[in-house]
Order: structure tokens, then C-alpha cells, then sequence
């Protein structure tokens, strides 16, 4: 679980590559806040923070913005190409109170027989979009792999051991998991009619103005 639960910010009014560069030189990072039809605001993070609550994987924190103490849901991390620095942090603003829509990753418990047996465990869908209170988001949802053999597969409707309150919106009929035969699906190759693997769904909810990326 999360181990962070209160960041601190500040406002930022210079933007542009060059502007960027000089906040992450002074161990901080780029940020931006929105939500409940408030204006987008441009705040700064400091970086060993920030990469805290990235790595514990936090969902909904209190961000301290000069002084002012508010609810958010941390959307996106952007970091960069060697995944070593956090170039951007998008912050939506939350109601404790209120449920909201956020795609959640997705990760296994147990060993698969069938993957011990030879067989590949395929993974279609990496994250599942939830409805839940804001304090409740979970860090993930947790899927049972230790009762499946060559060839079964694990659907939406199936995942039921879900935390507290929390709803999977995702349609229920798509495959998160199967195990694949490498043998069979050699010598079968791409039947006719296979359905393509689901794309992720998107997240449900307020958008950020995606015009401030990283170099904002």
C-alpha cells in the first residue's frame, strides 16, 4: 500500500523547456492541478517527493499548496525515456466524499499450473477502469492465478475479491488473463475471426488540458 499521504506544492508562473529545466536543476518538477471546474493550475513538486508517490504507487493524497490543504487524485506520471526522472505530474482535485472513475493496474497472486506445466500466461488487459469513493482507490486489483490450467481464461466478471466499495466499470465480458498452449498456438497460428486483444479503456472523468506535457 501507499506509504505517502501529503505532498507539497507551489505555484509556478514561468512555463517553456527553459523554465522546466530550471525547476528539475533545483530538484523540483513540473506539475498541474484541475478539477472540479476550477481553473487549471501550474504548481511545482519536489522531486524526491513526487518520485515517492509514484513509486508506492499513491492515489489520493493531501497536496499542500501554499498553504492551502485540498484532496487529489494523482492521474499521470510522466517520466522519461529511461524511466529514471519525473519530467510531469497531473493532479485532479477530489471530494473525499464524492465517487469517482480512475483505471487501476492490475496484478496477479499465486502460480499458474498451467504456466508451470509450459503454457504462457497472456495478459489482455493491464489496468481496469473502477468506480469508488476517492479515499478508497486502491493501488490495485489483485487477480488469482494459482487455480488456472492450460487454456483457461480469467474474464471481468469474474474478478469478485475487489476491495471495499469499489465497482469495475470495465465490460464484463472482455479477457484479462488465459493461459495459451505455445504448442496449439504454433501450429494453429491466427485462426480466422480471432478477435483482436481489447485495447485498455480509458479513464472516466475530468480531463486535463493535455497542451502542458512534460516541457510546460
Amino acid at each position: 500500500m501507499s506509504t505517502i499521504e501529503k505532498i507539497a506544492g507551489q505555484t509556478r508562473t514561468k512555463f517553456g523547456s527553459t523554465a522546466s529545466r530550471r525547476l528539475r536543476a533545483e530538484g523540483r518538477v513540473p506539475a498541474i492541478l484541475y478539477g472540479h471546474k476550477e481553473e487549471p493550475q501550474a504548481l511545482s513538486l519536489q522531486a524526491d517527493e513526487a518520485e515517492e508517490m509514484a513509486r508506492t504507487v499513491t492515489r489520493v493524497l493531501d497536496l499542500d499548496l501554499d498553504g492551502n490543504l485540498q484532496k487529489v487524485l494523482v492521474k499521470k506520471v510522466q517520466w522519461d525515456t529511461f524511466s529514471r526522472d519525473i519530467i510531469h505530474v497531473d493532479l485532479m482535485r477530489v471530494d473525499a466524499n464524492e465517487r469517482i472513475h480512475a483505471q487501476v493496474p492490475v496484478v496477479t497472486r499465486g502460480s499458474s499450473p498451467g504456466v508451470a506445466a509450459g503454457g504462457v500466461l497472456d495478459q489482455h488487459l493491464h489496468s481496469l477502469d473502477v468506480e469508488c469513493l476517492a479515499v478508497e482507490m486502491p493501488d490495485h486489483i489483485v487477480v488469482k492465478i494459482g487455480a488456472l490450467q492450460m487454456g483457461d481464461v480469467v474474464h471481468v466478471k469474474e474478478i469478485t475479491d475487489l476491495p471495499r466499495g469499489v465497482t469495475i466499470l470495465t465490460q464484463e465480458d472482455l479477457v484479462v488473463f488465459q493461459v495459451l498452449d505455445p504448442d496449439k498456438v504454433q501450429m494453429a497460428g491466427e485462426p480466422e475471426g480471432e478477435e483482436a486483444s481489447p485495447s485498455e479503456p480509458e479513464i472516466v472523468g475530468e480531463g486535463a488540458n493535455d497542451s502542458e506535457d512534460g516541457d510546460s
